[in-house]
């Protein structure tokens, strides 16, 4: 199993020199994440454990609900321009690594952003986060995915229409060899519609069936 690994040397001196702020609050923050006490509460985790209820079209392993403070987290990362945030994330989900993941023949494969809302971002926040998921988890990462169109946001989106937004969006590369065990990485899932497409690339790609990891699962409304 994937263990989560400790900061680097050169991490933590920086830590040690720089003490940094938490990401939530703006309050100094020198525990070993940038993430102080009282805000990491506000994180609340996925009830039942890593897995969405059943019956979401694709399940992933999620370590939190989203919402609060897992929200702030991911909409800083990507509306606020906050690299920082994807460091963050990747540690909190380092301490839940999923244990089906084996370092042997595990391969982290980003849900990749279309090149025009790249460029407008300034980065993407799913390479990202899945580059420090390398770091904390040793795991390989492999940029098997493309994405073909420029989409809709899902966020944007009724629930029964994000699949039909999604159809086609993607292109997978072969994987490199046999054997290997693909898990698809992304920030936030809320109907498991992007997972599923980037899913259906894959497999058609011939890579095994993925498993999929994210940080936080947007749980559907409660029923009135």
């Amino acid at each position: 199993m994937a263990r989560a690994q400790p900061f680097t040397m050169i991490e933590a001196l920086g830590r040690l020199l720089l003490p940094p702020s938490c990401l939530l609050c703006g309050l100094p923050c020198p525990g070993p994440e940038d993430l102080c006490l009282p805000c990491r509460p506000t994180l609340r985790p996925l009830p039942g454990g890593l897995h969405p209820p059943r019956g979401s079209p694709h399940r992933p392993f999620a370590p939190f609900c989203y919402g609060s403070g897992a929200q702030q987290l991911v909409q800083g990362l990507k509306f606020s321009r906050r690299p920082e945030g994807a460091q963050l994330m990747a540690t909190l989900m380092a301490e839940a690594v999923p244990s089906p993941l084996k370092r042997e023949t595990a391969v982290l494969i980003p849900v990749p952003l279309h090149w025009r809302r790249r460029l407008l971002r300034g980065f993407d926040q799913g390479a990202l986060l899945t580059l420090w998921l390398s770091r904390r988890t040793g795991l390989r990462t492999f940029p098997a995915l493309r994405r073909l169109r420029a989409t809709r946001p899902q966020s944007q989106l009724a629930r029964g229409q994000r699949g039909v937004n999604l159809a086609h969006a993607f292109h997978a590369h072969p994987p490199p060899r046999a054997g290997l065990a693909p898990c698809l990485i992304d920030d936030v899932a809320t109907t498991g519609a992007t997972l599923k497409a980037a899913q259906d690339a894959l497999q058609a790609a011939g890579w095994a069936q993925p498993q999929a990891w994210v940080f936080a699962w947007t749980l559907p409304p409660a029923p009135p």
